[in-house]
């Protein structure tokens, strides 16, 4: 299995719209700054799982996990 990298959450945030990226969006991008709500973060969770077949769970869901596309990238692979 190969793993996610910062382009493919990249294009994830854009397919899905999840949050307005701005155009020179990249690995460090604040996506709470960029207008990521707890809303966003819910649908996140259920589109993360689809594509990679990862479980996020409770403590996955912040900042610290989810934050950025990097941090996200880092949470995906370390649940497959």
């Amino acid at each position: 299995m190969v793993d996610c990298a910062v382009d493919d959450v990249l294009r994830m945030l854009g397919e899905e719209q999840l949050v307005e990226l701005p155009a020179d969006a990249g690995a460090e991008t604040d996506l709470f700054e960029a207008g990521m709500d707890s809303m966003a973060v819910m649908q996140l969770i259920v589109v993360v799982e689809e594509r990679w077949g990862v479980v996020l769970g409770a403590g996955d869901v912040g900042r610290e996990t989810l934050g950025t596309p990097a941090r996200m990238v880092a949470t995906i692979n370390s649940r497959r």
